[in-house]
């Protein structure tokens, strides 16, 4: 996943994005409002100013959901621009522009910031997309009017009413807050012969693997219990009891889902800590191994590899133990 900026590459799909999201709320100010949020956004017209949004891309860079935003200064110069993409309709949809600009400006102060739009493919986008915006800006509250249609999204995104200016629209807010959490996993599976010995998600070459009913990946198993835990009060066996999932499904792919179930609740991981006790020597696979783990992660994963000195059973090549501490933020 690629974050960046509306620029000239994706701004048509943001727009679509941006639009769909509060389809109402542009149809209501704007005739042929597509059109005129492309021009708006291409030109920097305020408060449509592509420096100030975040965009989530995927390998391909195709859109995956946009926030844009705008602080109180953006409300207050640039309006003669209009005129380049509205000509003497200006003043028809001024009228209800400067309507809708003073709705915003209500209760506005310097240290409060005014969200646009918060436009994803999925709600764990959307919800990734704020979790960005707070950790990179200092505003102190989120104002943002919403038609009713999208009340329920924001409610589940931690938005509380604060107005409702017209049968239309509902003035929301939520404080630029969150806090960290930590996590603790454990898991361990029995050496068995002739199998694939996957560890985060890398297959390591040796002559066994480990045995269980997924691919037995131990050290995703430990993130995942880390995860499932401390945000969902679950564990990896109730999300994908063996009775429900296929046998040899790939732990990353659980670490995928899982990840996927945790930010739709607005939780996120910072960085993940792991030690593994094996016999056998895996330093050598550690880049290779956090490299991966952190791609799918967002975050930093560091590994220790330890032996157990003979005192573990694992030291003795029964099977291979990993435990984990992993750090949140919630939003």
């Amino acid at each position: 996943m690629k974050i960046t900026k509306i620029n000239e590459k994706n701004y048509k799909d943001c727009v679509n994005l941006i639009y769909l999201e509060k389809k109402e709320y542009f149809d209501f100010l704007f005739k042929n409002p597509k059109k005129i949020l492309e021009k708006a956004i291409s030109k920097s017209i305020p408060p449509f100013l592509p420096e100030n949004s975040i965009v989530l891309e995927n390998d391909s860079g195709e859109p995956l959901g946009v926030l844009l935003f705008a602080p109180k200064s953006v409300f207050r110069h640039g309006y003669e621009k209009w005129f380049k993409i509205l000509g003497f309709k200006v003043f028809g949809t001024g009228l209800k522009l400067s309507s809708i600009i003073g709705q915003i400006l209500i209760n506005f102060t310097l240290e409060d910031v005014y969200l646009i739009s918060n436009s994803g493919k999925s709600l764990d986008v959307e919800y990734e997309l704020l979790y960005r915006f707070i950790t990179s800006y200092d505003y102190s509250r989120i104002i943002t009017d919403v038609p009713k249609n999208v009340l329920d999204k924001y409610e589940t995104l931690g938005f509380i009413k604060s107005q409702v200016f017209n049968e239309r629209i509902v003035r929301m807010h939520k404080k630029m807050t969150y806090k960290t959490i930590s996590g603790i996993g454990w898991d361990t599976h029995a050496i068995e012969e002739n199998g694939k010995l996957i560890l985060g998600g890398v297959e390591i070459p040796y002559d066994f693997g480990l045995k269980g009913h997924s691919d037995a990946d131990v050290i995703v198993h430990s993130i995942i219990d880390s995860l499932l835990g401390v945000s969902l009060k679950v564990d990896i066996g109730k999300v994908f009891p063996e009775n429900v999932v296929p046998k040899g499904i790939s732990s990353i792919e659980m670490l995928k889902e899982s990840l996927k179930m945790i930010k739709e609740k607005g939780y996120f991981p910072t960085n993940v800590d792991c030690v593994v006790i094996s016999k056998y020597r895996l330093g050598q696979y550690r880049e290779k191994i956090s490299e991966n783990l952190s791609k799918v992660l967002n975050c930093d994963v560091s590994l220790k590899f330890k032996t157990g000195n003979d005192v573990y059973p694992e030291s003795r090549g029964i099977g291979i133990t990993s435990t984990c501490v992993s750090n949140l933020i919630v939003i």
